[in-house]
């Protein structure tokens, strides 16, 4: 069976006559005739009957009618579907992320996006980096966002490279400060990642080379563990842009000097295909990534 040919059973049923039937279908008399005379031969059977000059739907008919309702509901359905897809309006998207991207930024991202996508669904896994380094290779995933070790395998890697700045309480000394410097820490309550952070080693070589002393009180996994520390008390962190933002009414952040790189890298698998809405995904995070970089 040919869908066309469903469809114009399905308008004969509906106005009763051939010439209505055209009339819905933008198309001949005859081509109805001729495409319901084509339908009968495959199906096998009658499905109208001429009496008085009018059309009659033979009882295998009536049956097969509620069949072809529902054939032509699906062949709607999937048309529709297509078009979402066509139009970058649904799709599935499966987000491996580290949690200091995936606790706020993402969450916040996603909801953007999917504003005016509502057949879109997302899963977000949220991996400490290394976890979703070791994941790579599975590729169970359309995205995965890692801080950046010296090399990814098996996937297209793109590189955000980020400034730290230095945050502290509204109420601070130091808040008043355009620049702060090894020097205008020196001594001053600190928190800090943990000593295997990329920013760590950065931080520590340029207090020493400052001759300051860096007085650490707290050793944190994560970003948003120092901005919360900070917070309630009267320590400093150094943080990246992206978990720092949203707290401008409780925090000052202000540029420090030597500048404390942070790398992330954004990541897709060489041998899966991107989606176009997983892509339109990407297209908008790129933005905000260089937006605060």
């Amino acid at each position: 069976m040919q869908v066309r040919e469903v469809e114009c059973f399905q308008a004969i049923m509906t106005a009763g006559t051939m010439t209505r039937a055209s009339q819905l279908l933008g198309i001949s008399q005859p081509a109805v005739s001729n495409t319901i005379a084509t339908l009968e031969h495959r199906l096998g059977f009658k499905l109208f009957l001429r009496k008085s000059g009018r059309l009659q739907p033979t009882a295998e008919a009536l049956i097969f009618y509620d069949d072809a309702q529902r054939l032509l509901e699906a062949v709607e359905r999937t048309n529709e579907a297509a078009t979402r897809l066509r139009q970058r309006k649904s799709g599935h998207i499966t987000i491996s992320a580290f949690p200091g991207i995936s606790i706020k930024f993402l969450p916040n991202l996603i909801s953007k996006f999917l504003e005016d996508r509502e057949h879109v669904k997302i899963r977000l896994l949220s991996r400490s980096s290394h976890i979703v380094i070791e994941q790579l290779p599975s590729q169970m995933f359309d995205i995965a966002i890692a801080e950046k070790p010296s090399q990814f395998v098996g996937v297209d890697a793109e590189q955000f490279t980020f400034h730290c700045h230095c945050i502290v309480a509204r109420d601070h000394p130091l808040a008043k400060l355009d620049v702060l410097t090894p020097r205008d820490l020196d001594g001053c309550p600190f928190a800090a990642l943990f000593r295997d952070h990329m920013t760590t080693y950065q931080i520590a070589r340029t207090f020493s080379d400052a001759g300051a002393r860096w007085n650490v009180v707290l050793e944190a996994q994560y970003f948003v563990s120092l901005i919360e520390f900070v917070r309630s008390g009267n320590a400093v962190a150094l943080v990246d842009p992206i978990n720092s933002q949203g707290f401008d009414e409780e925090l000052v952040r202000i540029p420090f000097e030597p500048a404390i790189q942070y790398q992330i890298g954004v990541l897709t698998p060489q041998d899966k295909p991107v989606s176009k809405v997983a892509d339109d995904f990407l297209d908008l995070m790129r933005a905000e990534l260089f937006s605060r970089s």
